[in-house]
């Protein structure tokens, strides 16, 4: 698989997945050991997109890097890319993603 990034652009897959990983762990854990509104059925689409929005997250907040100078901190511009894609436009296709993924995944569930 070929991947074009440029400096900490290789993070917004791995942001992505441990997100998304990570949201269905928990939610099989909160299925099997909590219950109560866990337990009930609910389209997998909420899940995914709670994941996207928590690496929308994720990746908004590092996609800049801050120097500190003189007792300030100062945003130094970086060119973080992946696919010659900023990282903070790659954080804004997530947060499309998510909430797509979250409209769809509630009216699926209202639906049934």
């Amino acid at each position: 698989m070929l991947f074009i990034y440029n400096k900490r652009g290789i993070l917004v897959p791995v942001y992505s997945a441990v997100s998304v990983f990570g949201t269905l762990i928990l939610n099989r854990i909160l299925k099997s050991q909590v219950g109560g509104i866990f337990a009930k059925e609910y389209d997998g689409q909420i899940v995914l997109g709670i994941g996207l929005f928590i690496a929308f997250v994720w990746t908004y907040l590092t996609s800049y890097d801050y120097v500190e100078v003189d007792g300030e901190k100062e945003r130094v511009h970086m060119n973080h890319h992946l696919f010659y894609i900023s990282n903070r436009l790659w954080s804004y296709i997530m947060l499309g993603g998510s909430l797509l993924a979250l409209a769809g995944g509630i009216l699926e569930t209202v639906e049934n």
